[in-house]
C-alpha cells in the first residue's frame, strides 16, 4: 500500500557532432551505391557493407532514457530510435552517499575526485533539472547524472532526509 513507483523518459540532446556523422554516413553510403551500380562492384560491395553499417550503427545516435523508480531501486534502460530498449544500469538508493542538483555546492567534495566515475543518464539540455547521485558501484564511486520527477525526489526525502538535496 505505501508503495511508490515512477517512470520518466527522457531524450537525449544531440550533439552536432552526432548530426554530422549521420549525414556523412548516409551521404557516402549512397554515392557508393550510385558508382557501384554504374559499373564498379569493388565499389559496390563497399557500399553494401557501408549500409550494413549505417543500418546497425546509426540508430545508436537517437537516444532515450527511461527511469524506472520502485521503492527506493531504479533502473536506467536506453531505448535507441524508439525500437531496441537495454539496460544501462540498476541502483539501490539505500547505497548513495548523496543526491543534490548537479551544480550544488553539495557536490563540491565529490567533483574534485578524480577517481569518481562520471555516467550521464541525462538529457544534457541546460534547461532541464539534472541531479546528481553519488553512489558505489562495482568497487568504484560513480556520480550518476539523471533527471528525475518530483514524487521521485519527494519519495527519496521522505526516506533519506540527510543525503537528499533539493537546492
Amino acid at each position: 500500500m505505501g508503495d511508490f513507483y515512477s517512470e520518466v523518459l527522457v531524450k537525449k540532446k544531440k550533439t552536432p557532432l552526432e548530426s554530422v556523422i549521420k549525414v556523412v554516413a548516409i551521404a557516402v553510403t549512397a554515392v557508393t551505391g550510385l558508382l557501384g551500380l554504374l559499373g564498379q562492384p569493388l565499389i559496390l560491395i563497399v557500399a553494401v557493407v557501408m549500409g550494413v553499417l549505417c543500418y546497425l550503427f546509426l540508430p545508436r545516435l537517437d537516444v532515450e532514457f527511461e527511469y524506472t523508480y520502485v521503492n527506493g531501486s531504479m533502473d536506467v534502460d536506453r531505448i535507441y530510435s524508439k525500437i531496441k530498449r537495454k539496460r544501462a544500469a540498476s541502483y539501490e538508493f539505500s547505497e548513495m552517499e548523496i543526491l543534490a542538483p548537479e551544480k550544488s555546492h553539495q557536490l563540491d567534495s565529490y567533483r574534485q575526485n578524480r577517481n569518481i566515475k562520471r555516467v550521464d543518464f541525462s538529457s544534457g539540455m541546460e534547461d532541464h533539472k539534472i541531479y546528481a547521485l553519488v553512489i558505489p558501484k562495482n568497487k568504484e564511486l560513480q556520480m550518476v547524472l539523471f533527471e528525475p520527477d518530483e514524487g521521485m525526489l519527494k519519495d527519496l526525502r521522505s526516506k533519506y532526509p540527510r543525503k537528499v538535496f533539493y537546492d
